[in-house]
């Protein structure tokens, strides 16, 4: 792998397990004489990771993680929303018998899951990838999904920085049949309204904990001396 790409996973399973959190500062030099790699290739894969919605870079001031408001989070979720259900309507349309199997039997394992497990949450994340990434293949729109994938890693940067996969566990199951339903009936139009009402389910949870800890923050800063 070169460097700065490695340089750049790096950093993305940082954010992915809460090492850097919303507002956090990533110091180049830092990472630099962790890593024993010069500025160029950190700057390249900060970057990549600003493109991506990740971070953002100030001139002058240095980089740090984003904090987005709950407007910023409800329009990210309103146009992933929107092009899941494309996905799944496309889905509906030309998946074979051998894909819909596959897409069942991940979604049987993600239902297997005991959402009190807290070890449980990682697992349901990978699978979660699987069913997705599944589906778009389904989909046999490569552009359209190449473009999602990227969406997805932003949604599930979001979900680990505020509520967690545990709090959508108990309910992903259930919505993903929903999406199965309508592909095996060949209803199109169904399987679009599905797949958007799951995508938003999930941004339900993670604008309730936004708010809560935006609510915490204020509490705070209310009572500061």
């Amino acid at each position: 792998m070169a460097k700065k790409n490695y340089i750049y996973q790096d950093i993305l399973e940082r954010l992915f397990t809460c090492q850097y959190r919303f507002g956090d500062r990533i110091l180049v030099k830092e990472i630099g004489e962790e890593m024993g790699v010069s500025r160029h290739p950190i700057m390249t894969a900060l970057y990549r990771l600003q493109e991506r919605g990740f971070v953002t870079i100030t001139a002058q001031v240095g980089c740090e993680v984003v904090t987005p408001t709950p407007e910023a989070i409800q329009d990210f979720y309103r146009m992933f929303a929107l092009t899941e259900g494309l996905i799944a309507e496309l889905a509906a349309s030309r998946a074979s018998a051998a894909d819909i199997s596959r897409l069942r039997l991940i979604n049987d394992q993600i239902h297997a899951l005991d959402a009190t497990r807290n070890a449980n949450a990682d697992e349901y994340r990978r699978l979660n990838v699987d069913f997705h990434t599944q589906l778009h293949a389904m989909a046999k729109s490569p552009l359209l999904c190449s473009r999602q994938l990227a969406n997805f890693e932003l949604s599930d940067f979001f979900i680990v920085q505020t509520c967690g996969f545990r709090a959508h566990l108990g309910l992903v199951a259930d919505e993903h049949n929903a999406v199965i339903a309508a592909i095996v009936a060949r209803q199109p139009e169904a399987a679009n309204r599905a797949a958007r009402e799951h995508i938003e389910s999930v941004s339900r949870s993670v604008a309730a904990a936004l708010d809560k800890t935006t609510a915490g923050d204020e509490g705070s800063a209310d009572t500061a001396p």
